[in-house]
């Protein structure tokens, strides 16, 4: 498990819940039955009050090892007392355990202090079969209360991103005001109703991105305008693994990328969207990105894929943010997930960047190969501009030639028979869609993938004896399609 201190935030609040949370979700993994997780906040009614700020972490997986909660002891030395005293009430047990088991943990007491760890009051289950933790805790009232809730809510809703298959996630934030109480509730809920238990983790990986994309990224409420659209997403899907090396043997990543047109039915979306927060988990829970991940997003050939990449940083909470140049889309939304197929002992390892450069490409051809046309490098771009005036000269030549037999030939050629419209516009409009054609199916190939390039016109293909094609070398043949 990853120390509070590798969590994604300065604030001591942040780093709790986090580590809490992070825990809470790998005991529900190595569960074998569906699994809930239960944040629960209750606020007082005057932020500048005194009375603490009462927090509640539950899961229903497995029981919690205490040993566990001594990785809090840093961040118990490097939190004041006033902001939490470094007390924790657990409430634990195991499937085949015949008793809860309460505990009172003091961090901030010494290592060799009597009052450090007490078990209370054990209470006996009554051959009931289930496990499951609760740890309790009172936080300190702080002024920024709004930011933290704020937090807390974007967090709950990044971690219902992923899906888990065996993990429903519900946050409960009570506020008492002076007008009433304010209650946030963020339930497991989804537009996207085809889930089922078999369903993968990339497809479900999918499906909550799109949601997340649909509510605007960390909001509770989704967009009417844009649920109406969820079919006019696009998506693509990456994932590797390394499987031939024996350090993080069976360490998955899986990448999605979803991108929305701007539409004039969209005018939500047409907001300027010039930017992206990458949604990166580690083990079904955000964290920050590593510095090698970031780099491969940094390093990645975008222009091939239509993207102009302005730049990129790593924002406070460690969350990395790409700048876009001239996007000609409305939105686009990356998410980075790295775990372990099998879980074990909770344990957090870095991605190779190899493997997380390979899903990236991977996602990155899918999204292009499934909607051809709309992915062309910003090269085909440029060569695209100069198809109507070629098509133009060569529709041009052929229909103010006196030669009718050259005219029916070049007709023949490109597959306009008899009967149908020969204009010169037709005929424009036919080498166009040809030339067209042909770059966006060379467009972004790798020289090494690339197969027998296709032919402008119909009747144009080569014998495989003729000597002409022994004449070709091969860096001219490069050349046709190196956009």
């Amino acid at each position: 498990m990853p120390s509070p201190s590798s969590s994604s935030s300065s604030s001591p609040h942040r780093k709790l819940l986090h580590s809490l949370i992070c825990w809470a979700v790998q005991r529900c993994r190595m569960s074998e039955s569906q699994c809930r997780l239960a944040v629960s906040l209750k606020a007082p009614s005057d932020p500048a009050a005194s009375s603490a700020l009462r927090v509640s972490v539950s899961d229903t997986g497995v029981g919690s090892k205490l040993e566990e909660f001594l990785e809090l002891d840093a961040l118990a030395r490097e939190t004041p007392v006033e902001k939490w005293d470094g007390t924790l009430l657990i409430t634990t047990t195991g499937i085949n355990d015949k008793a809860i088991y309460h505990y009172r943990f003091n961090l901030h007491e010494n290592a060799s202090s009597s009052t450090r760890f007490s078990k209370m009051a054990t209470t006996y289950k009554n051959n009931a079969k289930f496990s499951g933790t609760e740890v309790c805790l009172c936080l300190a009232n702080d002024a920024d209360i709004d930011d933290f809730i704020l937090w807390l809510v974007g967090f709950a809703r990044k971690i219902h991103v992923l899906r888990a298959a065996n993990l429903a996630t519900e946050l409960s934030i009570e506020q008492t005001i002076s007008a009433g109480s304010r209650n946030v509730c963020l339930p497991n809920e989804s537009d996207d109703t085809h889930l089922s238990i078999a369903t993968s983790s990339i497809e479900r990986l999918v499906s909550g991105l799109e949601d997340y994309a649909l509510s605007h990224g960390n909001t509770c409420d989704k967009c009417d305008l844009c649920c109406k659209n969820r079919d006019c997403l696009k998506v693509g899907t990456g994932s590797a693994k390394n499987s031939d090396r024996r350090r993080d043997k069976g360490l998955l990543v899986e990448i999605a990328i979803m991108v929305a047109h701007t539409a004039s039915d969209l005018s939500c979306w047409m907001v300027n969207c010039s930017s992206t927060q990458v949604l990166h988990f580690q083990d079904f829970v955000p964290c920050p990105i590593s510095q090698s991940s970031f780099n491969v997003l940094m390093s990645m050939d975008w222009q091939s894929f239509g993207f102009k990449l302005k730049g990129g940083f790593m924002d406070d909470e460690g969350n990395a943010v790409l700048e876009w140049d001239n996007l000609t889309f409305a939105r686009v939304d990356i998410a980075i997930h790295t775990y372990h197929g099998i879980v074990q002992e909770w344990q957090r390892s870095e991605p190779d960047k190899y493997v997380v450069r390979k899903a990236l490409k991977l996602a990155l051809h899918h999204l292009k190969a499934d909607h051809a046309g709309e992915f062309i490098s910003c090269h085909g771009k440029k060569i695209l501009e100069y198809v109507p005036d070629l098509a133009q000269s060569i529709a041009g030549l052929i229909s103010s030639s006196s030669d009718r037999e050259f005219r029916h030939e070049c007709f023949a050629l490109l597959g306009l028979g008899s009967g149908q419209d020969t204009s010169e516009g037709a005929v424009r409009s036919c080498i166009g869609d040809k030339m067209a054609r042909i770059i966006e199916m060379g467009d972004g190939k790798e020289k090494a993938q690339d197969s027998t390039p296709p032919y402008l016109f119909e009747c144009e293909k080569l014998d495989e004896d003729s000597p002409l094609l022994d004449e070709e070398d091969d860096g001219d043949e490069d050349m046709i399609f190196d956009f």
